[in-house]
Parts: structure tokens; sequence; C-alpha cells
């Protein structure tokens, strides 16, 4: 059934069991509809449009009465003992004959049961009321506020193959830096221009959109999207024509940087400031180590003592630190791969982080 409680349908709406448009009319119980205007036969008897409508429920679902009763407590806000007493009431009964169908006790719980029932529909109609001006007030202030709230984010045609059809999500921030920018672009549909945010905040907001939410956040930092408050306390979204100029800046930096800085590689220790226990660890990448965030911060670390402590103090309670960047010459005569490996065995060996003193595992010799 085509749940008629999914939508917002007003009090006269539901009495009737169906809804009027320019068109015809539409039972909210099924998917029936009736042309306005056209004539229904039905059993040798002719029938007007709403007319027809009208019988198409009775027959169809019965009582309007009894079909919203039987929606059940998640709709109604009632027990099955209130529903039953309804239903009697409804049917005409009077409290002797309710008093022995429901096999109550004495007179004085059924009309305790009404008052009950009174009070539910005053409380429905304040709630009601209440939900009308909420409605309104919303609406007033999106009104108002339109020309300086980005909209939610509803991916163009042109960028709309990076964002996966089901969930919205970005699939991939593998991409060209003209897609890069269009992409932060729509991103920012999800921000609110004058509105202060903590880094949580943004991580939460990002990570809805994509799993590596920390690059993001620094892609819309380094690119002039938002703005960064210098203790890294506060974000909030660059003015427009401020904008325009971070941007220009920012593009320009990005250029520079691209050509001048290769990936470093080496190996780094992630410091417990609570413990004084480390972790050694080597990278192609020594600026991805934000991946390495995002999987503890995420849960899924395969080091089980790195990953509790992690959990156990937050991501605040440690520090990253490179340790050596890998020789460039060495790293163009030898595999990279072997180069890392020694470089790391080489600082593993110097600070013997196992134990109680690291989260490094002791390598089982052949």
């Amino acid at each position: 059934m085509n749940h008629y409680f999914s939508r917002n349908l007003s009090i006269e709406v539901m009495e009737k069991g169906y809804v009027e448009d320019a068109i015809g009319f539409g039972c909210i119980f099924c998917e029936k509809k009736v042309t306005k205007g056209r004539i229904y036969q039905v059993d040798g008897m002719l029938y007007e449009d709403w007319y027809y409508m009208e019988h198409h429920i009775k027959k169809e679902h019965g009582d309007v009465f009894d079909v919203l009763l039987a929606s059940g407590k998640e709709h109604t806000g009632l027990t099955e003992q209130q529903s039953k007493l309804l239903r009697l009431i409804y049917q005409g009964k009077d409290d002797g004959e309710i008093q022995k169908e429901l096999n109550i006790g004495s007179l004085s719980t059924i009309r305790n049961h009404r008052f009950v029932l009174r009070k539910k529909e005053r409380q429905a109609k304040v709630m009601g009321a209440l939900m009308s001006l909420l409605n309104k007030q919303m609406d007033s202030s999106r009104e108002e506020e339109s020309d300086r709230i980005e909209k939610p984010i509803e991916p163009s045609d042109e960028i709309s193959r990076f964002f996966s059809e089901e969930d919205g999500r970005l699939k991939t921030y593998q991409l060209k830096e003209y897609e890069k920018e269009k992409v932060l672009s729509e991103i920012m549909g999800l921000f609110h221009y004058g509105k202060k945010y903590s880094e949580s905040e943004i991580n939460q907001v990002l990570g809805e959109i994509y799993e590596d939410y920390v690059l993001l956040r620094r892609e819309l930092v380094d690119r002039g999207f938002l703005s960064r408050h210098h203790d890294g306390s506060q974000y909030h979204v660059v003015d427009p024509m401020e904008g325009e100029d971070m941007k220009m800046d920012s593009k320009k930096e990005l250029k520079l940087k691209a050509k001048e800085e290769k990936p470093k590689s080496g190996v780094f220790q992630l410091v417990n400031k609570e413990n004084g226990k480390v972790f050694v660890g080597s990278s192609p990448n020594l600026k991805s180590l934000n991946g390495l965030k995002f999987e503890l911060n995420l849960g899924s670390h395969q080091n089980k003592g790195l990953q509790q402590d992690w959990k156990q103090y937050g991501e605040e309670a440690f520090t990253f630190e490179i340790l050596e960047l890998a020789n460039e010459k060495d790293l163009l005569k030898r595999n990279k791969k072997k180069v890392l490996e020694d470089l790391k065995e080489k600082w593993i060996t110097k600070l013997n982080p196992f134990g109680e003193k690291g989260y490094n595992r002791v390598k089982k010799e052949n």
C-alpha cells in the first residue's frame, strides 16, 4: 500500500480518503485515479467522477474511519485498548455495551478512557498549530536568507558523473585541476555563508560526501573556498569578493608548489603524548599521511595496539614527526620499496618501539 501517512495530507483529505487536483481524484489508500468530467458505470449504475471515487473507497477499503484506525499505534498514537474503545464509540455503542464488550470492570474506567481521548484530541490540535507556525517561520527564514545561503548540493550535469547516483557521494578526487575546482564549488553548497564551523563539524559534513574528508577540508582551505582561524578552531565560508582574490592567489601558489615540490619519501614516527609510545612507519609520500589518520579515525588500522590507543586517547594525543627523508640518489639507483624498508629498520633498531615503548611488532625470524 502507498502509505498515506508518508504524505503531508490535510485532515479534510484524510477524512474523505482521496485528493483532488485539476485533472481528477486520487485515492490516498491505493493508486486508483479518477478523471474529472467522466461518468463511470458500475453494475448498471452511473456515477459522477467524485461519487465514483467514494464508491471505490467504500468497496475496496471500507469505512475511512476503520482504515485510519487500523494503521496502528505508530500513526494514531493509540493503544490497542483505546483503538477498540474508539471503534465501539464510532459504532454508536453506549457505555454499558462498551463495558460488556471490552470486559471493563466499571463505568468510571470507560469515562476515564473518554477523557484521555479528548485530551489527545486537544493535544493533537495544539501540536498541529505549533507545526504550522514552525513551518511558516522556517519558510520565512529561508526566503530572507535565500540570497546569502548556498543551496544543498545538486551536481550539475557536467560534473554529475563524479558523484554517485545512489547516495550523492563523491566517487573520486583523482581529477584534473579544472574538475577539482568545479567539484569543490558544488561541495560548498553543503555549507552556509555567515555560519561559523568547528573542525569536527566540517569533518562531519565532508565525511558524508567523501571518505577522505581531511583531504577535502585541506583543499577547500588551500583553494580559498573556506577560511580557517589561525589556531584551527573555526572555519567559515569565504566572502565571494574576498574569495576570488584568494582563489587566484591559491591557484598560483598551487602551481608553484607543484613545480617546486616533489613527493618526499621517508620514515616517520607517530608519538602518543599520553604514554610516550611510538609507532615507526615509512611512506613514499610523506605528504599523504592524512590517509593514515583517516584509517585510524575509521577504526580499520591493522595495528591493534595503536588503533586501541587512538580510540582511547583521540587524535589530539598523537603527534607526527618526520624522522628521515630518503636520499634521492638512492631512490634513483635502488628499488624505492627496499630503500624505505632499510631506512625504517634503521630507525626501528635505534628507537626500539616495542612492548611498553612502542606499537611496532617484532618480526618473526624464519
